[in-house]
């Protein structure tokens, strides 16, 4: 699904389309991430529309447009969807492990609550697919980033052997608490990209993209 490195763009948009057609969103309006694997966010507005672009330099997006889809690329990085159902307010994020070390689920909790009032404690989140602590060794340096930044280190970070691993997932659980979403309303998916073939995944050796949409009621 990515254009990036692709051999026929025009079977990428086909299949684009054949996506947001089995969805039920206009491509034509959608808003669509260039990531760079950090914590920025843009939103936009009912009252300015816009639309049938990708977004430079984000990792994030949020609309009140309704019909309107957020679009975002992914291999083993989570996405991430964010519903204030009574604003009709929607987002969605990427979030590999530099984007959480970034805090990508924090500065779009905050981005939702400046551009559209939203309370942390209104929203519903959904952690989408991603590589899983089992499939992530880092390096020590990384977790240490981590512990620095968060602390708690032992509800993302796991020692086994010589192998230090990171809990991506809940890294970003932990933002979106320490933000205020309700424990309860965040919700997982549980899918891992490097086990599950049916997934790209870059440490499984599946190269490609694949996309995750969220659409505005």
């Amino acid at each position: 699904m990515g254009l990036s490195g692709s051999a026929d763009p025009q079977v990428v948009m086909q299949r684009r389309q054949r996506f947001a057609d089995q969805v039920g969103f206009d491509l034509a309006r959608a808003l669509m991430t260039v990531q760079e694997h950090g914590a920025n966010v843009v939103t936009f507005h009912r009252h300015r529309p816009e639309g049938a672009q990708c977004v430079f330099e984000t990792d994030a997006l949020a609309t009140d447009v309704s019909g309107q889809a957020i679009v975002t690329y992914h291999a083993d990085c989570f996405p991430l969807f964010f519903l204030d159902a009574s604003r009709g307010v929607v987002a969605g994020a990427h979030a590999g492990w530099r984007g959480s070390l970034a805090g990508v689920a924090t500065q779009t909790v905050q981005a939702l609550h400046l551009a559209y009032g939203t309370a942390p404690d209104e929203l519903e989140v959904l952690i989408g697919p991603g590589i899983c602590v089992r499939c992530y060794p880092v390096g020590g340096q990384i977790a240490e980033q981590f512990a620095a930044r968060y602390g708690r280190e032992d509800r993302y970070v796991q020692h086994e052997g010589g192998d230090v691993r990171l809990d991506i997932e809940a890294i970003l659980r932990l933002q979106l608490e320490d933000e205020g979403v309700v424990p309860g309303r965040i919700l997982s998916t549980g899918w891992c990209t490097r086990e599950e073939e049916r997934w790209f995944s870059h440490r499984g050796g599946r190269p490609g993209r694949f996309l995750s949409a969220v659409v505005a009621p």
